[in-house]
């Protein structure tokens, strides 16, 4: 009870209120904001933390986050236009009912769903977290590069239209992580003679290439404007909100859209997108009147909002207890962490846990202040809109070449930025999906070091290594897991082509 108070005391100051605030708003516009992701929100606000208190700049960004996953779906519902992927399931139902006049019912239910996701999502992360964390104190080097091997199994979950391209994307991820110094002996590798390549690419600012730059680079190639007419008059209908009996007959669908947000959210590499359109899927399966799915069914909207909320706080369930990121966004809140100097993993449960409540309480006021945001913010969105990209997009590139030269104030920085950057763009134009190689980028330093911490200390036996029961388990679920993405991704492009 004192760590609660204590935790309660220090989310109370009205400076860390403050900041929590201005993050929510911040990710709402961002995912208000077609072109503007999530990831690249992050990307662009980790420079701003610098000088921040660990739990402060941690909980910027994770407001940030929420607030961009909701977001989405507010353009979505309103002009048929999601800010995010995650919120092209809410506009099947959500943009016919804004056309029939209810925009203000579907958006109230998508705030509504949101937060009854989000308070299971927690719950989850709060009781699963501790005990996966004992778990895997029992981890060692062989158990971690199964762990490793695992992650990467879901590249068939974010592989896009291509199988192939994605394995070739977790390649590139994989090689570029191999750069710097050989993590046993030292050995330099790919580093050209230059020092700055000695402990190998930054994740932040490769991350903030591969996602504030590379979406610059693909909206000026390819502008997109809003129907500004269309949003008013949408905004301007003086429709009617919710009523009981709709909320009543909406739990439900909310409580299956949770529960099946936080299983696939607590699957590293599985996302938001997928649980929106599973919940969204099996609420049209069970309904008694399917037909009416489509066509403007409030059920609808809170089973695609449910389930892509349910998956955002799940997914730091991997994240703090193993390391591995749940998505792609807890992939760049990893460097985060890292970068304020929190050290991920079971012994996080141990040494740090008031910091830790701290978070979870903070992600559940969060939470909060993003339903009120989403239940009042609607007008806001209005304005937002308006401004077009070849203002915005100029100011964004300038916080971007700052921020990553922040990081070491080097230029040598804004340059890795500038070739990720560059990177990504090529990449996405030819088709190849950037999250693979993310994931690469990350699991490959832990695979590789862990393998050769594994494989030394069994004289070379590679059969050792894999023979270990847990790492054993673990390596023929990451089998299942690659079959089941696979097949996972091969069912959302049928509902979607659909």
């Amino acid at each position: 009870m004192d760590n609660y108070i204590e935790a309660f005391q220090t989310l109370a100051d009205p400076y860390i209120i403050l900041l929590m605030i201005i993050g929510v708003l911040a990710g709402l516009i961002i995912g208000s904001l077609p072109g503007l992701t999530d990831p690249m929100a992050l990307g662009l606000a980790i420079p701003f933390t610098f000088g921040m208190e660990p739990l402060a700049g941690i909980l910027l960004l994770l407001a940030i986050h929420f607030g961009a996953i909701y977001g989405g779906s507010m353009t979505a519902i309103l002009i048929n236009t999601p800010g995010t992927p995650a919120g092209a399931a809410a506009a099947l139902d959500g943009f016919p009912l804004t056309k029939k006049g209810h925009s203000k019912k579907a958006l109230q239910m998508s705030a509504l769903s949101a937060l009854f996701a989000a308070l299971v999502s927690v719950s989850a992360l709060m009781l699963i977290s501790p005990i996966l964390a004992k778990v895997a104190l029992k981890f060692g080097p062989a158990e971690y590069f199964a762990l490793g091997i695992f992650g990467l199994s879901i590249v068939a979950g974010v592989a896009g239209k291509s199988l192939l391209k994605a394995l070739i994307a977790a390649t590139i991820g994989i090689f570029v992580s191999t750069i710097g110094a050989d993590p046993l002996f030292g050995v330099e590798r790919f580093t050209f003679g230059s020092y700055y390549l000695y402990e190998g690419i930054d994740l932040v600012t490769a991350l903030i290439g591969l996602f504030a730059l590379t979406e610059i680079f693909k909206r000026f190639q390819y502008p997109q404007q809003i129907d500004l007419n269309k949003i008013n008059g949408n905004l301007n209908n003086k429709n009617k909100g919710l009523n009981r009996t709709e909320i009543k007959k909406s739990l439900k669908t909310m409580s299956k859209g949770s529960v099946i947000g936080v299983l696939v959210g607590a699957l590293p590499g599985t996302g938001a997108v997928i649980s929106s359109f599973l919940s969204y899927g099996e609420e049209v399966r069970s309904s008694e009147h399917p037909e009416k799915y489509g066509k403007g069914e409030l059920n609808g909207v809170a089973a695609a909002e449910s389930g892509a909320i349910g998956t955002e706080s799940a997914a730091f369930i991997p994240l703090l207890t193993f390391g591995i990121p749940g998505d792609v966004a807890t992939a760049i809140l990893l460097g985060a962490f890292t970068l304020h100097g929190i050290k991920i993993g079971p012994d996080l449960f141990n040494g740090s846990s008031n910091l830790l409540l701290m978070i979870f309480m903070g992600i559940l006021l969060l939470e909060i202040f993003v339903f009120l945001a989403g239940w009042y913010g609607s007008s806001l969105v209005t304005k937002i809109v308006k401004v077009p990209n070849a203002y915005l997009f100029p100011v964004i590139t300038v916080l971007v070449v700052a921020g990553s030269f922040a990081l070491m104030t080097s230029l040598f920085n804004v340059w890795v930025t500038l070739f990720f950057g560059f990177l990504g763009f090529v990449m996405i134009k030819f088709g190849y999906p950037l999250p693979p190689l993310l994931l690469g980028i990350i699991l490959g330093p832990i695979i590789e070091h862990n393998y050769l911490l594994a494989i030394s200390s069994t004289g070379g036996n590679i059969f050792e290594v894999i023979s270990s029961p847990i790492a054993l388990s673990i390596l023929i679920l990451a089998i299942i897991m690659m079959f089941l993405s696979f097949r996972m991704n091969k069912n959302i492009k049928r509902a979607i082509k659909k």
